[in-house]
Formats: C-alpha cells, sequence, structure tokens
C-alpha cells in the first residue's frame, strides 16, 4: 500500500517560505498536501497582511496548498471560503477543531467546538447547506477527540459522519492532553471501524519506528499528516514514502546537507519579508526547538544558535554546527520544552 503524506499547519513554522524550502529540498512532490497554519476570520471580512501573504498564490504556485481556517461561526466560514475561492483559487478548506490553546478554546473555537457537539453539528449543518460551498468547495476538519476526555468521541463521529467531508484528520489527543501523554489509539480504532468519511492520522510520527507501529496498527490507514516529524528529520520523508520503509537506507550525509540548504533558503526567505534582526532569529530558532533532536554531539553549537542576537552571530552559529554536528536517525524523539 502507497503511503500519502500531508505536511501540518504549526503555526510560526510552516508558513510559505518552509512550504516552499521543504519543496524544494525534501518534498520534491511527495507531499501530497501542505496546509496553512490557520486563518481566523474577522468582523471586517478581510485577511491580515500576514495572512494575505501567506494563501498569495505566487508563493504557493510549487506546492497543493490547503488553507486552514479557525472559526466556529458557519457564516464566517462560508465567507472565508468563498474569497479564497473567488480571489485565490483555493478549492479545498480545513476547519480547526483541533488546537488546544487556551486562548483558542476559550472561545470555543480549534477544540473547544468539541464541547458541545450539537452546536458543531448545526455548523457543519450550516456550511454544507450552503450551495456555494456544496458547488466549489471541499471541506475537510481536523479534529482531536474531545475536550476533557473521549467519552463524547461516538457522537463527535455521529456528527461527522452525517456529512460530506473530503477528509477527517484524527489526532487522538484530547485538548487537556495539549501534545503530551499517549495517543487515544483505542479512540482511533473506533473511528477507523465507524468513519464515513476518509480518515488521517495526524499525531506522534517523529520517527521509522513511530510509523512502522501505527502501520502496523491500522492497516487500513494510508494517509499520514506530519509536523512536528518533518520538522525535526525532514529527511523521514524519504523512509515514509518508500515502498520498503522498514528496510530503506538513509543517506545521511546527503541529509545533512540538504537539511543546510532549506535552512539557508527559509533564512533567506524570512530575512526578506522580517525587518531587524530580533523577529526574524525567533523564527529561525523555532525550527530549532525540533531539529536539534535528530543531531549528535552539538550541545555547544546548539548553545550558541540559542544565544545569538544578531544575525551575524547567528549565521556563525549555524554554520559550525552543520560542519560538526553528526545527523542521526533516532528510534523514538520526546520533544521537550522549546527555547
Amino acid at each position: 500500500m502507497n503511503n500519502t503524506i500531508y505536511m501540518a499547519p504549526m503555526e510560526g513554522l510552516t508558513d510559505f517560505t518552509y512550504r516552499n524550502a521543504y519543496e524544494e529540498t525534501f518534498g520534491k512532490g511527495r507531499i501530497t498536501k501542505y496546509f496553512t497554519p490557520f486563518i481566523s476570520p474577522n468582523k471586517s471580512e478581510n485577511f491580515l497582511a500576514r495572512e494575505l501573504r501567506d494563501i498569495d498564490r505566487e508563493h504557493n504556485k510549487e506546492t497543493y496548498t490547503v488553507v486552514q481556517v479557525m472559526t466556529n461561526e458557519a457564516k464566517d466560514f462560508i465567507w472565508t471560503a468563498k474569497m479564497l475561492y473567488e480571489k485565490y483559487g483555493y478549492s479545498e478548506i480545513n476547519l480547526n477543531a483541533g488546537c488546544p490553546s487556551g486562548t483558542v478554546v476559550s472561545k470555543d473555537k480549534g477544540s473547544g467546538m468539541l464541547r458541545d457537539v450539537e452546536k458543531l453539528d448545526r455548523f457543519l449543518e450550516a456550511v454544507f447547506e450552503d450551495t456555494f460551498i456544496r458547488e466549489n468547495i471541499k471541506v475537510s476538519v481536523k479534529t482531536r477527540i474531545g475536550v476533557e476526555d473521549d467519552d463524547s468521541f461516538p457522537q463527535i463521529m455521529d456528527v461527522y459522519n452525517a456529512y460530506p467531508l473530503e477528509e477527517l484528520i484524527v489526532h487522538p489527543r484530547v485538548r487537556t492532553d495539549y501534545y503530551r501523554n499517549e495517543l487515544h489509539l483505542d479512540a482511533f480504532r473506533y473511528a477507523v471501524d465507524n468513519s464515513r468519511n476518509k480518515l488521517v492520522l495526524n499525531g506522534d510520527i517523529f520517527t521509522r519506528k513511530n510509523f512502522l507501529e501505527m502501520k502496523e496498527l491500522f492497516p487500513e490507514v494510508d494517509t499520514f499528516m506530519l509536523g512536528r516529524g518533518l520538522i525535526a528529520d525532514p529527511g523521514l520523508i524519504n523512509v515514509l514514502t518508500d515502498d520498503n520503509p522498514a528496510g530503506m537506507v538513509r543517506d545521511l550525509n546527503a541529509d545533512k546537507k540538504l537539511m543546510k540548504e532549506l535552512h539557508d533558503l527559509v533564512y533567506a526567505a524570512r530575512t526578506a519579508i522580517m525587518p531587524g534582526d530580533t523577529h526574524a532569529i525567533h523564527r529561525m530558532k523555532e525550527m530549532w526547538c525540533y531539529m536539534e533532536y535528530v543531531f549528535d554531539d552539538c550541545k555547544k553549537e546548539i548553545k550558541a544558535i540559542k544565544k545569538s542576537q544578531r544575525m551575524a552571530d547567528y549565521k556563525a552559529a549555524v554554520d559550525v554546527f552543520f560542519n560538526k554536528a553528526m545527523l542521526v536517525e533516532r528510534k523514538n524523539i520526546i520533544f521537550s520544552k522549546k527555547f
């Protein structure tokens, strides 16, 4: 069974600069869909400058891009989808029903939508009753399995099953798990056994071992969404899309060279649009929160990257890092706090 791979939306990380750089270096047509960090509709019915930059068709020519929208108002979802279609040519929109952020959930958005299953149903009913949506837009949902527990997940699945979703992307955690704790694999099994829509598995595929374990547990599933795993180890795509992922032999030296190329492409694109050193350096350091986990003998070099405050110092620290650090393929990765 061939595997289909999506890149997850990650705020501050997978903007168009990263998506394009990844496609040029590692993706090469093997990422079927790239999802944007969410757009949040506002009362002015216009997009923010950074949102416009991210969805600009000139910035998305080389990738199949799906725009993610975060709202709990059907009317806002509809006008956003209509504008994305008519002005920017996007015909596939993803609803964010999974973000666990406290500021989001407190407004009953993201995974907060799962708190009231009847309201979720009314939202989707209104969306799919809209003639424009039905005729022009493929609607998918990225969801968690509950807020504090997964007791209501069967009811949540009943709601999703009532509508012709393009696909249902399930991150099998509840909101209060954030990104900690084990995946609720029994809940995902329930989804596999009961979903009327195509299923995509999202969550904790960071290594080859993780991927093979998920394939063994859920042989029916052939589509996977990765975020942190691909940010940390961009070359993992070679394993995920190989005909024999268990036996595929990686060229880690080649992957390391491509990681430097990926980094430099993102760096060049971001410094071109971000004024001053502080913002651009902060955004670049976000990548290192994950990339550092797949290198050995790099504590000193990573520390220098973390401490850098000026672009000249940052660039010098990165050059030293790639000259000295060794890329390794981990069996397991446990991500800790950011810097």
